[in-house]
């Protein structure tokens, strides 16, 4: 499995939140939003959009697991928001990215796969103050299924990284602040 490390900023986003098991409540959540966007004929301005997994399906009651369907807001600011329809601001930090092209079907046990498997034996730690969520590039009316693209994230803790020095053995903040003097005379 691929995986590429990304630091995501922070997004504000217009979100509908379904509750019950991911498989049926990220579709309710999904047409919730996709029928306010229709509704407003904005539906061609989202190039991208995010799914959060608000619960550990492993640990939380099925009936319990809150998933939130969203969109950027700059992308529907004009828009009146409609029941059930509310706004956010999803925490940025650094993720590791599957990119997943086919089916939504295959999304869940993918990032179960990448959550388990793969985070933990690039020795990462999961950043559970953070909800999972999935990137999706495509819209599905117009892209079929097996060109579908979704980029699966999990939240992680960045490493921390010793700091090192050069050559002459002067430590790098020193470095850094000539550099940054040269930086503001040129």
């Amino acid at each position: 499995m691929r995986v590429e490390y990304r630091h995501f900023p922070p997004v504000t986003v217009f979100y509908a939140r379904s509750m019950g098991p991911y498989a049926s409540s990220s579709r309710e959540a999904w047409q919730q939003v996709a029928d306010w966007l229709d509704r407003n004929r904005a539906r061609k301005r989202i190039k991208q959009a995010f799914g959060i997994h608000r619960d550990d399906p492993r640990c939380t009651a099925p009936e319990l697991l809150r998933y939130d369907a969203c969109v950027p807001v700059m992308c529907c600011a004009d828009l009146e928001l409609a029941p059930g329809i509310s706004r956010q601001t999803l925490s940025g930090g650094a993720y590791a990215v599957h990119t997943h092209v086919g089916s939504y079907e295959e999304a869940g046990e993918l990032l179960s796969h990448l959550h388990s498997e793969i985070v933990p034996k690039r020795a990462l730690s999961v950043d559970y103050d953070r909800a999972f969520l999935a990137v999706y590039l495509n819209d599905p009316r117009v892209t079929r299924e097996v060109h579908r693209r979704t980029e699966l994230c999990i939240p992680v803790l960045p490493l921390p990284m010793a700091a090192a020095s050069n050559d002459a053995g002067e430590p790098v903040e020193r470095n850094a602040a000539v550099a940054r003097g040269l930086a503001l005379a040129g």
